[in-house]
């Protein structure tokens, strides 16, 4: 009704308008209004008739098979409940029915409403029933559904990379640190272009040819400097999916044009911080840093870490207007300072080492606890944060640590290692992934964890004023607030305010693999870097980690380092890189889209697999509410990608209705293997209670996605 009313209002608009004062400038915005809504209706009939065709060819298969095996079809209906439309035609009654979650065909001898039609041995004398048909052809009419879906999802897909597909290109964004890509020496800006032989062709066929391999994995590819690399992994199952530790996709060097606020191109700033010598926007592409040309998002992101220091000269190449010849500007930006919480933690120990590293040639090991550095006490007098930035400027010279190592026969003592830092590496340099990522040393190889713990608690500061906080007391949780939040967390609101970050210290997030125990709080120290102008409320137990004696402290002021800047400039919104699949030539569309169906089918069942041995939580599936939504959200992209997600859905169709559950064809397809088996029909009992228990369980399903999706997913919202 919102959407008819402002198509509605648009119309009225145009139909009042003084003709002999047209003004193009006064239209405009009606005109755009107007098309906006043309274009949501378009994509909502694109995504009424994907989704229709999708049930409907399922149906399909199951009608065509019976009548070719002489089966009576009484009636052949896209949805169901109440008959909206309907027309006979020959023996058979074609309907639309009110809910359309799904169809079904309804053959003499096969009623899902009446197990007792299944059994009937009245029925089944007559030769048109389904029920008089031999086990084999039972069987094709119950799988032809299935098979139908699996074809026209081949179809689908065809037609897409015919007309072209978009997609990210496989390019690694970032590696995790003591993943077994980051041991191997994977780097961001790799192009990965084969896994075990397979060729790569974009960034959702890396995780699915790791997800769907046996043993070590050989990668191949090229890395951003244009050396070739051929290495093997050994995938880790932290999940129970197999996985290496890259993130894949990456971004261009472009702003991307259709961000609509460029306000949001940069991330505010504290005042100590400065500003940008002139505003970013839309559509800039980043010519040269520092003087030095670009080629891609990963160089710019080294430049930019190498040079957290000083001021950045971006050179922009930016058209004024659509097809204008493109000018050059120079935007300056300003370093931003590290903002300080006068709190500095315990180290944790090594989780990961490089392999062929300084760090592994020295002779640390997975494990180490840093104790000094160049005789600085880690924690006390040197911040473990700054550790990354410590080796980074020491390169070429040699740096000395004391590190505390258990082992068996000794337990634990002191070593002392030595090395020298390479010179071209920065210190931070790459985005902290995820709560565990432990903080990698880039210039030495070595990769460790930051408890969050406190080990000092710096004079004169925010922190130390509050008298709240005392060597070893551990945090729990930061908060990071806007004001509004803070306002709304006063009155104990502030849960629902998307204002709030939460970033948790003592549990994971869903779906991120990892242990508790490895969380490392230089993930919550990047989230205060990155939202430079919003308070901090911390969450403290007491130095027994008692959480009943726990308490928060909000800190408002905190202090600029002076001698330590952030490796990014909070510029945000740049276009992602893509590339386009296009088939040459009907063959070879067809190969595409059986390789992509293929790979779909793969992933299917290592979803259902994780959903099995509770890997993948239950609140990672959408409802009819979702799927609608993101059937919009790719109908909005283009057809291309609707096609895409219409296969995706036929092959999901195909798939959970072949699941042996009463009531589906994977149900009746147990029911008919057991009659090829037993030679004799199951009792009208047996099945009435199976086809009682598959629906309570079908409908308890449907009313748990839609929970999902209301609650959880919130895919609608009142207001």
């Amino acid at each position: 009704m919102e959407l008819l009313n402002h198509s509605l209002q648009s119309w009225q608009a145009i139909a009042h308008l003084d003709l002999f004062h047209l003004n193009l400038t006064d239209i405009a915005p009606m005109l755009a209004d107007l098309s906006g809504a043309l274009g949501t209706i378009k994509s909502i009939l694109s995504v009424a008739v994907g989704l229709g065709l999708v049930i409907f060819f399922h149906e399909l298969g199951h009608f065509l098979v019976a009548k070719w095996c002489g089966v009576h079809v009484e009636r052949f209906s896209i949805g169901f409940g109440p008959i909206l439309w309907s027309r006979q035609k020959g023996e058979t009654e074609y309907a639309l029915s009110a809910l359309p979650l799904g169809g079904y065909v309804k053959m003499l001898g096969q009623d899902d409403m009446d197990p007792n039609q299944m059994a009937s041995e009245e029925i089944a004398e007559n030769p048109r029933a389904y029920s008089s048909k031999s086990v084999p052809r039972r069987m094709a009419i119950i799988s032809a559904g299935v098979i139908m879906n699996i074809l026209t999802g081949i179809l689908f897909f065809a037609f897409a990379y015919q007309l072209g597909v978009e997609e990210g290109m496989p390019v690694v964004s970032a590696v995790m640190p003591a993943s077994p890509a980051w041991n191997a020496g994977m780097l961001p800006g790799d192009r990965i272009e084969t896994v075990n032989g397979e060729e790569i062709l974009s960034d959702t066929d890396v995780p699915e040819a790791v997800m769907l391999s046996r043993g070590p994995i050989q990668i191949t590819g090229t890395h951003e400097n244009g050396e070739k690399f051929d290495l093997t992994l050994d995938p880790s199952t932290d999940m129970g999916v197999r996985m290496i530790g890259v993130q894949m996709g990456t971004q261009t060097l472009q702003l991307d044009p259709l961000i609509e606020d460029a306000t949001q191109i940069l991330t505010p700033r504290r005042p100590e911080a400065g500003t940008a010598s002139q505003p970013f926007l839309p559509g800039d592409t980043v010519v040269e840093v520092q003087g030095t040309p670009m080629s891609t998002f990963g160089q710019m992101r080294r430049i930019t870490a190498a040079n957290a220091e000083v001021p950045l000269t971006y050179l922009i190449s930016r058209s004024e207007t659509e097809g204008a010849q493109p000018q050059q500007l120079e935007i300056v930006m300003p370093p931003t300072p590290i903002r300080s919480l006068g709190l500095w933690m315990q180290p944790g120990p090594i989780r990961g080492i490089r392999s062929g590293s300084i760090a592994e040639q020295a002779g640390l090991q997975i494990g180490d606890r840093i104790l000094t550095v160049d005789g600085k006490r880690v924690g006390v007098e040197i911040d473990p944060l700054r550790l990354p930035v410590y080796f980074a400027t020491q390169a070429g010279q040699e740096v000395v640590m004391e590190v505390d190592r258990e082992t068996p026969a000794t337990g634990n003592q002191t070593e002392t290692i030595r090395l020298t830092p390479a010179d071209n590496e920065p210190g931070w340099l790459a985005p902290i992934p995820t709560p565990v990522a432990p903080l990698e040393v880039p210039s030495v190889g070595f990769a460790f964890q930051v408890t969050s713990v406190i080990a000092r608690v710096v004079p004169d500061s925010e922190a130390a004023a509050s008298g709240k906080f005392a060597e070893g007391m551990r945090i729990r949780s930061v908060e990071l607030l806007a004001a509004e939040a803070q306002a709304k967390s006063e009155a104990d609101e502030a849960d629902s305010n998307p204002e709030k970050v939460d970033l948790s210290l003592e549990k994971l997030p869903p779906r991120i693999p990892g242990k508790v125990e490895d969380i490392n709080w230089a993930f919550a120290f990047q989230g205060i870097q990155q939202y430079q102008l919003r308070n901090v409320r911390l969450f403290i137990d007491d130095r027994q980690g008692d959480s009943a004696n726990d308490g928060s402290v909000l800190l408002t002021k905190f202090e600029a380092e002076a001698d330590w800047h952030s490796w990014i400039r909070g510029i945000s919104g740049w276009k992602s890189a893509t590339t386009v699949q296009k088939s040459d030539s009907l063959g070879d569309s067809l190969s595409l889209g059986v390789r992509r169906t293929k790979k779909t089918l793969e992933k299917l069942y290592m979803t259902l697999r994780s959903l099995g041995t509770g890997d993948l939580p239950l609140d990672a599936f959408s409802g009819p509410l979702g799927i609608a939504t993101i059937a919009k959200r790719q109908a909005d992209e283009g057809m291309p990608k609707l096609l895409i997600f219409l296969g995706f859905l036929s092959m999901n169709l195909a798939v959970l209705n072949f699941l042996p559950i009463p009531v589906l064809d994977g149900g009746h397809m147990v029911f008919l293997m057991w009659e090829g088996i037993s030679r004799r029909k199951p009792g009208v009992r047996m099945i009435r209670w199976a086809h009682a228990m598959g629906f309570v369980l079908i409908i308890s399903l449907f009313v748990y996605v839609m929970y999902l999706d209301l609650f959880v997913h919130k895919l609608v919202s009142g207001g």
